[in-house]
């Protein structure tokens, strides 16, 4: 049986323009890669970075806590924000889904 495939022309890509390079804006909000300490009893969450240690305090910690045990990739921290961000595994997500923790200032350590 001959190959009977789809004959149509592929639509021709958009007129080149001039390249666009975008450069972060410095208001952008910087994220790195850390591994958060949560504490249970206290209900805060201790963060380790370059620029020192901080504390935080979160309402439900066993909800960071249960993200971190289903982990995809490693867990990344804003601090302009104060948003710890876990993406974890989803069902039909191969890249995992983002789960967003907004953390309260609690005691710089």
């Amino acid at each position: 049986m001959p190959y009977q495939g789809d004959t149509t022309q592929a639509p021709s890509a958009p007129a080149a323009s001039a390249p666009t390079t975008s450069t972060p804006s410095k208001t952008a909000a910087r994220t790195v890669t850390v591994i958060p300490a949560v504490d249970l009893f206290l209900g805060t969450v201790t963060i380790m970075s370059h620029a020192g240690t901080a504390r935080f305090r979160h309402p439900e910690p066993r909800l960071i806590t249960q993200a971190l045990t289903q982990a995809v990739r490693p867990t990344q921290w804003c601090a302009a924000s104060r948003v710890l961000t876990v993406t974890v595994a989803a069902v039909g997500k191969r890249e995992g889904v983002q789960r967003h923790f907004p953390l309260c200032h609690g005691e710089q350590a």
